[in-house]
């Protein structure tokens, strides 16, 4: 193009002076110098924007008009391309309290912050592991900004943003009879021992399962950590139902784990971001929130780590 955003600039500025001399000091520049680029972007154009009256006063002509309008709005467009382009040369810098529910931080905490570290070296994350009532009163008391967690908990004063669909599987010793079959119901499992994982509101939600179909399990131990889940189910002495499971197929000893996708049609729950209503995020926030979307929902870099249920939608 053979024009320029300043002699659009000095267009616009004569438009609101009402007159070159006006312009001239308003701007600081000389009227020749405005004079000649009105003239070569009427030239340009091949319109007269202005028309000239007596007293250096200058009026637009209905084409000026819609010329000026459409000027303002290039000259406005090519503001916020500077401001934003300047803004990708400041690094983002600045520390933020991050909670994530206890079981899942091994598995979602590394693929966050690789790539965080990547992209932002300069902030820094503080890393609160707790249950999802802790979470959530973590989140309201200012302790922590934003928590990555299950929507099993939900509070009115937490606002929650789910990212994957999360369904529970059946995990199993291989020698298991029932790892034969390719997805396994809820009255079969109630037939044999169940080792639960007995942590606040997850060994409900997995206990509320069997109850919505009229079935009541039969509780062997509740250990309190996903590796020795693993382990007591690896023995033989029962199954267990779990969300998240480890890319390695085997217990601590080395004996091989199986999983098995519940038959019966069961609500799913969701992982996602959870944030106290009301809370404004900082730059940082937003910018830590931005990658678990990328990450955990467009890239769905979590997918390997959850066991597809017959109603699933991943």
């Amino acid at each position: 193009m053979s024009y320029t955003l300043r002699q659009l600039g000095y267009a616009v500025a004569v438009t609101d002076s009402g007159s070159i001399t006006g312009a001239a000091k308003r701007i600081g520049v000389s009227q020749p110098a405005i004079s000649a680029a009105l003239k070569h972007l009427e030239s340009e154009f091949g319109i007269s924007i202005f028309v000239r009256q007596p007293a250096h006063r200058i009026d637009l002509t209905p084409a000026g008009q819609r010329f000026i309008s459409t000027a303002r709005r290039l000259l406005e467009d090519a503001r916020e391309f500077e401001n934003e382009a300047r803004g990708l040369g400041r690094e983002i810098e600045g520390t933020i309290e991050v909670g994530c529910f206890l079981p899942t931080a091994p598995f979602i905490m590394p693929l966050i912050l690789r790539p965080l570290r990547d992209k932002y070296p300069g902030i820094t994350v503080n890393l609160h592991e707790a249950h999802l009532d802790e979470l959530n009163e973590m989140l309201k008391g200012g302790t922590i900004e934003v928590a990555l967690m299950y929507d099993q908990q939900p509070d009115r004063q937490v606002q929650f943003e789910p990212l994957i669909e999360a369904p529970p599987y059946v995990l199993l010793s291989a020698k298991d009879p029932l790892a034969k079959q390719a997805a396994i119901s809820l009255a079969t499992l109630a037939e044999s021992d169940m080792v639960l994982l007995d942590l606040p509101v997850t060994q409900q939600y997995f206990q509320s399962l069997f109850y919505a179909s009229g079935q009541r399990p039969a509780l062997s131990f509740r250990p309190k950590s996903y590796e020795m889940v693993r382990s007591l189910v690896a023995t033989g002495i029962g199954f267990s139902l779990l969300i998240m499971r480890p890319i390695s197929n085997q217990a601590y000893d080395g004996t091989r784990l199986v999983c098995r996708p519940i038959a019966d049609p069961i609500p799913y729950p969701h992982y996602g971001l959870a944030m106290a209503k009301q809370y404004l995020p900082s730059a940082v926030v937003t910018a830590f929130t931005d990658e678990c979307r990328r990450i955990l929902k467009h890239e769905k870099a979590a997918a390997k780590f959850f066991v597809q249920g017959p109603g699933s939608k991943g």
